[in-house]
């Protein structure tokens, strides 16, 4: 009998559409199997387009364009509410598909409902690496202490309490976890494909989320050719071109002389991949971005803007010295293939009698 896949995916961004996309297509071509999506968000949208998915209700981190402790509390007064509603749903579809695996993508709602209908569940999630990143580093700026606190170790919590096994993508952090944690490479979607030669514009990649882009300012790169995908930036140059929302990244992707990003993790696992110049924007208050940011000095792919309104000197320090970058992200040989490993242990996990 071919195994029933029921994955739960969170979509305030798009970032988990584009990886569950790549794990998917994957699994796929390993055998026959039946595939059903509960997710909200951009997630519900745009993997929908491509598999059945069954909505849930939407729950976004802010709808004020800004990630801080209080646009979190105030656009999730309702939350418990949500909450409640999203949990029923997903026990009810589990009750009428029946899947051999459940997996949760940064999802909480299906946690507790797959426990408790007894159902083998695998989680996508890398909030141990966070946490012990930022247990093991010492620091933290003081503006991301609420997201660390409330979000990161929460989750973390979370992931140790109910999937019997945890996926969890490194980019090059490389702590060790609690064996129930199964370290992977970043999954990165395969038309994704590394650049050998630079290209010559500055190519903006921003988050689904809309969070904080309204102060990325790229106004200094008056002779630069800028290309965005994402959401609109306001503090651009004239003549910058605005692309919007696509899946098909690869065909503007191949034009970066500098990728600019925001920094969430799928963003920074395509820039591995291409091995091109990058500059990382971590959305302000975000511990997860702010790990990202260092992650992407320590590999030596770019540099990481400390404020967003520094966006534009950062890019022009990478082209001052454009050679000594490219040269460094070409050196780069990370496995970017989490995609396949993915896919190969939740096939696994299907057919086993249990994970505990």
């Amino acid at each position: 009998m071919k195994p029933r896949f029921l994955f739960c995916v969170v979509g305030v961004g798009a970032g988990n559409t584009t990886r569950n996309l790549a794990i998917l297509r994957e699994l796929q071509s390993i055998g026959d199997c039946e595939i059903l999506i509960a997710a909200q968000g951009n997630a519900r949208k745009l993997l929908s387009q491509h598999y059945k998915t069954i909505g849930l209700h939407d729950i976004s981190y802010s709808t004020s364009g800004k990630f801080s402790p209080l646009s979190v509390i105030k656009s999730n007064l309702g939350f418990p509410y949500r909450f409640w509603q999203n949990m029923k749903a997903s026990e009810r579809i589990m009750r009428d598909f029946k899947p051999d695996l459940v997996v949760a993508d940064s999802d909480f709602y299906c946690l507790r409902p797959a426990r408790r209908l007894g159902l083998k569940l695998a989680a996508i999630n890398n909030s141990a690496l966070i946490v012990e990143f930022i247990r093991t580093d010492g620091t933290l700026p003081s503006n991301c202490r609420f997201s660390y606190n409330v979000i990161e170790r929460s989750d973390y919590w979370l992931q140790r309490r109910y999937p019997q096994r945890v996926l969890c993508p490194d980019a090059g952090i490389g702590i060790p976890l609690p064996k129930k944690f199964v370290p992977i490479p970043p999954m990165v979607r395969p038309d994704i494909i590394p650049l050998t030669e630079p290209g010559d514009e500055i190519v903006v990649l921003t988050s689904g989320s809309g969070l904080d882009v309204d102060t990325i300012d790229l106004t200094k790169l008056k002779n630069q050719k800028i290309r965005m995908l994402g959401t609109r930036l306001t503090k651009v140059p004239d003549g910058a071109q605005f692309v919007g929302f696509t899946l098909d990244v690869m065909e503007h992707m191949r034009r970066a002389k500098v990728l600019v990003i925001q920094g969430g993790f799928s963003s920074l696992s395509e820039a591995l991949k291409l091995r091109v110049p990058t500059i990382i924007i971590p959305i302000a208050n975000h511990a997860e971005q702010w790990v990202n940011g260092r992650v992407v000095e320590k590999l030596g792919l770019g540099r990481c803007a400390r404020d967003a309104s520094h966006a534009g000197d950062e890019v022009m320090r990478i082209i001052e010295n454009y050679d000594h970058y490219w040269k460094t992200a070409q050196a780069i040989d990370a496995p970017t293939d989490g995609h396949i490993v993915a896919a190969r242990n939740l096939w696994e996990w299907a057919h086993a009698k249990t994970l505990d």
